[in-house]
């Protein structure tokens, strides 16, 4: 269930209430320490043109990451069947909303109804590590998280 990558929807309790809502796995550490970043379907993308992944899409410093409706960003896997899975709205991730870093069973006992619904793209996933990576409204100890998963997957970075 909290394998990075991952899209997770439950009825999550945000301050005095539970609220349905999906959950993007950015990090698991073996089970330890899971970070996870909560989506929001109102528009925060941070420019008048919104475009699918990092917004906006020519800047260095970026605002965030869009999921635009209907696009197919993962797979549902329900026994050996296989489907796609895009958001019915736009959908985006901000660096400055929801983040949570927790252990696996504290993640659990805070929502009601939790389930996977897809697993992103390997695309989809390390675009938006490095949208969060690069954006400056990002906290440094998430930037080290997000840094060390870059590296494992393309080898040292150059800021």
């Amino acid at each position: 269930m909290f394998t990075a990558g991952n899209i997770l929807h439950g009825k999550f309790q945000l301050k005095a209430e539970k609220k349905n809502k999906y959950a993007v796995v950015l990090y698991n550490d073996s089970g330890k320490c899971v970070l996870a970043t909560y989506t929001t379907s109102k528009p925060r993308s941070g420019t008048l043109s919104v475009v699918h992944g990092k917004n906006p899409p020519n800047s260095p410093t970026p605002h965030s990451y869009v999921f635009k409706k209907g696009k197919v960003i993962g797979v549902c896997k329900k026994g050996s069947v296989s489907a796609d899975f895009s958001f019915s709205v736009d959908t985006t991730v901000v660096p400055d909303y929801g983040y949570t870093m927790t252990t696996p069973p504290e993640f659990e006992s805070n929502v009601d109804d939790l389930r996977v619904v897809c697993k992103l793209l390997d695309n989809e996933y390390y675009e938006l590590i490095y949208t969060l990576y690069k954006s400056k409204k990002t906290s440094n100890k998430y930037k080290k998280i997000f840094e060390s998963i870059l590296e494992m997957k393309y080898g040292a970075l150059s800021q």
